[in-house]
């Protein structure tokens, strides 16, 4: 391992007392040196401990006759200059889901909430310990991001691809100390749309090189029906989650360009719909009450689902049953497995709102981690992705990260490796483990211009539920460092 990534990965974030008073966080103080906006610099985030970083966040405005706006919450590197360190936009998937409440409250940011939602604790792994990070919310209709013209809200891949790369023109003419950084898109579940297309649009769009732009990152990957919907029924089999009698009989009845952990209506030719059904409900029973997106750990009993993946069933799956009223249980210390709510009590704080310079406009609903009003292209969510690779992304010098939690069981690793061997790229060096502690923490497979890596343990939010491990292998792709 590196040692410089060692010593990284095992830091606490540190609080400086003795520069600040006690009852003002450091967030306070940190720079002046943004004076062209500091309305969006975070003077007091509520409940949240002395922190050595500065903070950004509020509204980039993506079309100004629909008045569209896209909310975003921007955390500095943990270093001494951190336009020094990579930039690195953040997108959840859904689609519809918050890159807030889930990348940064719940997974990578520097902070989560408590129980109450009253007060925010630090988060030892948070990506900023190698990157500036923007969470961005996105499209308009997601968390805080509005929109004036209410057509907006039926969107789809397009859309969201050139309004994400508008913000991020607007984004580094704000911070241009940040605009010649070496830059990444990393995301995951839908990301797997978000990210590749996102990267496609910036290949097309930035002709004169304006965005330093570098790679790619996403894990769990939703990238191509066929492949992913024959993974995860594969998974379950081989995991002996369900019977050999369901297992052939979707095999035998489903078009897994429209079948699989979903259950939309088809006239696909070589389909049986009605018998398709009927075996992904009976694998559904077999199955139990798992929570299909981290199968080796209890749930939560009680708790509500975990919003992106419980979305991402909505939206993919239209599955209604009881196993998705579960949380896993993170493996890291401190965590609370119910974390969801304590995000949506946090962010409907008006005091949060206020620091955040969020909802300026008063929106009529509440902050939620995945909208309800956007209403998403089926079409997209359906249509592959992997063209996006063999005609453009792997034509560029972007390098390529793929990765997969080996304990997902919605868009599992089997799919991932389905599809990426459909790119026949030349192995580089094949699959062999790489270690975090003495202790095997996935496998790595090497391409011309791609890594496939596993990441052993973790579900389908690598970051939530391996922490550790996720920011080892993130933080070992940005620098370009062998695992």
């Amino acid at each position: 391992m590196d040692s410089s990534l060692r010593s990284i990965v095992g830091l606490s974030l540190i609080c400086l007392v003795a520069i600040v008073a006690a009852d003002r966080p450091l967030i306070r103080q940190v720079t002046n040196r943004y004076r062209k906006f500091n309305d969006h610099l975070i003077q007091e985030l509520p409940g949240a401990p002395p922190v050595p970083f500065a903070m950004h966040s509020g509204y980039v405005t993506v079309d100004e006759a629909a008045g569209r706006a896209l909310f975003y919450w921007f955390v500095e590197a943990e270093v001494a200059d951190p336009t020094t360190a990579p930039v690195t936009l953040w997108l959840n998937g859904g689609p519809g889901c918050s890159s807030v409440g889930g990348g940064a409250l719940s997974e990578l940011g520097p902070f989560y909430p408590d129980k109450e939602g009253k007060a925010l604790l630090t988060n030892p792994y948070s990506w900023n310990k190698v990157s500036n990070v923007i969470f961005l919310e996105s499209p308009a209709g997601v968390g805080f991001s509005y929109t004036n013209t209410s057509a907006d809200l039926i969107t789809g891949d397009e859309r969201t691809a050139l309004d994400s790369y508008e913000f991020l023109v607007k984004f580094f003419k704000m911070y241009e100390e940040f605009a010649k950084a070496p830059f990444y898109i990393a995301g995951e579940s839908y990301a797997g749309h978000y990210v590749p297309q996102l990267a496609a649009t910036i290949l097309k769009l930035d002709t004169d090189s304006a965005i330093n732009f570098q790679g790619i990152a996403v894990g769990n990957a939703w990238t191509d029906a066929s492949h992913d919907n024959f993974g995860a029924i594969f998974y379950w089999w081989t995991h002996a989650l369900i019977s050999d009698t369901s297992f052939y009989g979707m095999v035998k009845t489903c078009n897994f360009t429209v079948y699989g952990p979903d259950k939309k209506e088809s006239n696909e030719l070589g389909t049986d719909d009605e018998a398709c059904v009927a075996f992904i409900d009976a694998a559904e029973k077999e199955m139990g009450d798992i929570n299909i997106y981290e199968i080796y750990v209890d749930v939560c009993v009680g708790a509500s689902a975990q919003a992106e993946t419980k979305h991402f069933a909505k939206q993919l799956n239209r599955l209604r049953r009881g196993a998705l009223g579960a949380l896993p249980l993170k493996t890291s210390a401190n965590y609370d497995p119910c974390i969801d709510n304590e995000v949506e009590v946090y962010l409907n704080r008006p005091e949060v709102q206020e620091a955040l310079h969020a909802n300026v406009t008063g929106l009529k609903y509440r902050w939620t981690d995945c909208s309800d009003i956007v209403d998403y292209s089926y079409e997209d969510l359906l249509s592959s992705v992997i063209p996006v690779y063999t005609d453009i992304l792997l034509k560029s010098k972007l390098r390529i990260l793929i990765f997969s939690g080996d304990t997902d069981a919605i868009v599992p690793v089997t799919g991932s490796r389905s599809w990426i061997r459909t790119l026949d790229l030349k192995i580089v060096e094949d699959w062999r483990p790489y270690y975090l502690n003495q202790q095997v923490a996935g496998y790595v497979t090497k391409f011309d211009n791609m890594t496939f890596a596993t990441v052993r343990g973790a579900g389908h939010m690598v970051p939530y539920t391996q922490p550790e491990r996720g920011l080892y292998l993130f933080g070992n792709f940005i620098s370009d460092s062998a695992l």
